[in-house]
């Protein structure tokens, strides 16, 4: 009987220690990002005026939102609150074909590649407030 305890304990503790690294590795891909490791980042605000709800950002504009997405930080929430207010998603594509997603989740979610971890308020609050510019192209693929 001890030795399936043990085996049950150990089990328990592998599958943590493997949920935990990857929630850490989720933060330090965005925590290493380089300008130069991208190809495009798009961004999607919800809701949001239809035609206001999209921006495919210039090369040029990487760098703030770089900034941004470097100082991820949080620890990650198993079963996040549904939330009902606003958010912003970047899509970011590497320059090597692979696709992240980094979000704001009503200013109280940080949600990277669909994890959610809590972030603070004044951080969150304080990404880009621009409005986007444009509708979502018809061949956007979430």
């Amino acid at each position: 009987m001890k030795k399936f305890i043990t085996l049950g304990i150990a089990f328990l503790l592998v599958l943590v220690t493997l949920t935990g690294c990857d929630s850490h590795e989720r933060i330090l891909w965005a925590q290493n990002l380089s300008v130069n490791d991208i190809e495009r980042i798009e961004a999607i605000r919800m809701p949001s005026n239809e035609n206001e709800r999209y921006r495919n950002f210039e090369q040029t504009e990487f760098a703030r939102i770089v900034e941004i997405i470097n100082n991820a930080k949080g620890e990650q929430v198993e079963n996040p609150e549904l939330l009902a207010g606003g958010g912003i998603t970047f899509y970011i594509t590497m320059l090597d074909g692979t696709r992240h997603t980094f979000g704001n989740n009503g200013n109280v979610y940080l949600v990277i590649d669909g994890v959610s971890f809590n972030a603070s308020y004044d951080w969150l609050s304080s990404w880009l407030d621009e409005p986007l510019n444009s509708r979502v192209p018809d061949d956007f693929e979430y």
